[in-house]
């Protein structure tokens, strides 16, 4: 059930993603570096079916985004078109480049106790050995390959100095964290 939830509040980061980001990037020691983004933006609730539990938000570029609400998503009997959703959303890799990865996944849901304001957040983490596929040198990108075969692009602000060390084929631990908290803002 947290996982459904999860996925279902996963959709906003990619529409938050699409509104662009304000990105920071910490270069705690030569071998760690994080790479991140945090999106924070409103969107309106334009239409909503209590018995279908299925819920429509028009994000601030005016892109309708439809989707179905779990069971878990308490106090949706609240929400009404109108309500406004404010959703942050943060994106994190950090990249552990002197030790080797083991693979662990966790995740954590929180949500508005029954008959409060409807709110939640989630936050998933996951530790793999990622292995760089791709390095361009001009735009500091790195892509990532993950055991399962996908790729993850991440950028690196000119200060942090261990992306210049960084090799195709190398490998190592990467924590990849995704976020997101909303709350319902009543106009």
């Amino acid at each position: 059930m947290k996982k459904r939830l999860f996925n279902i509040l996963l959709a906003f980061i990619t529409a938050a993603l699409a509104l662009g980001s304000a990105s920071t990037i910490d270069a705690q020691e030569e071998t760690v570096v994080e790479l991140s983004n945090v999106v924070l933006f409103t969107a309106d609730v334009v239409a909503i079916d209590q018995n279908e539990r299925v819920i429509s938000l028009r994000d601030p570029d005016g892109n309708v985004v439809v989707l179905e609400v779990g069971q878990d998503a308490r106090n949706l009997d609240q929400i009404v078109p109108g309500d406004k959703l404010k959703i942050e959303a943060s994106n994190s890799v950090m990249l552990y480049l002197d030790r080797p990865g083991t693979e662990h996944a966790g995740i954590v849901v929180e949500r508005a106790p029954k008959g409060e304001k409807p709110s939640g957040m989630a936050v998933e983490t996951v530790d793999v050995t990622a292995t760089i596929k791709a390095i361009d040198k001009e735009d500091r990108a790195v892509i990532l390959e993950l055991p399962d075969g996908k790729n993850v692009t991440a950028k690196a602000h000119p200060s942090v100095k261990a992306f210049d060390s960084l090799k195709v084929g190398d490998s190592f631990q990467a924590r990849l964290t995704r976020s997101i908290a909303i709350s319902v803002e009543n106009p």
